[in-house]
């Protein structure tokens, strides 16, 4: 019995449809619990917080010093350490994340959901906004 050429070709098929559906799945369930959000968002959220919120400040500390918001801890995007820092985070509690305009918590946001942190809320425009705003800083 001669078996059709086209034998092979489901299985291989089918395999690259479940291997797009796993992506696909993971990246959505990233994104439901990790999301840009507003200045005023951000305030509301630091005015009344969720158990265990930490606010992540990840400019350098000499930005750090001219202001940041109250309760923000200091992880410098830049600094050779952030990578080991970021992994002190816990991972089931929800992470405020800013810098200056977004630009470096955009970038730091991608590497602490690689390592398995997805409750960020990623305050986008910075603390340049949060100024803007009226809101507070703490020195």
């Amino acid at each position: 019995m001669t078996q059709s050429p086209y034998a092979k070709a489901p299985r291989g098929l089918l395999r690259g449809f479940v291997a797009a559906f796993a992506c696909l799945l993971l990246l959505v369930a990233v994104q439901v619990s990790a999301k840009d959000i507003s200045v005023k968002e951000a305030a509301d959220l630091v005015q009344n917080p969720p158990q265990g919120l930490v606010i992540v400040d990840v400019r350098t500390p000499a930005e750090f010093r001219e202001g940041h918001i109250a309760g923000a801890v200091n992880m410098d995007f830049f600094g050779a350490s952030f990578d080991s820092q970021i992994l002190t985070l816990p991972k089931d509690k929800p992470i405020l994340l800013y810098c200056r305009t977004g630009n470096r918590s955009a970038g730091a946001y991608d590497t602490m959901t690689k390592e398995g942190l997805t409750s960020i809320l990623h305050m986008n425009q910075g603390i340049t906004a949060w100024q803007q705003s009226g809101l507070p800083l703490q020195k």
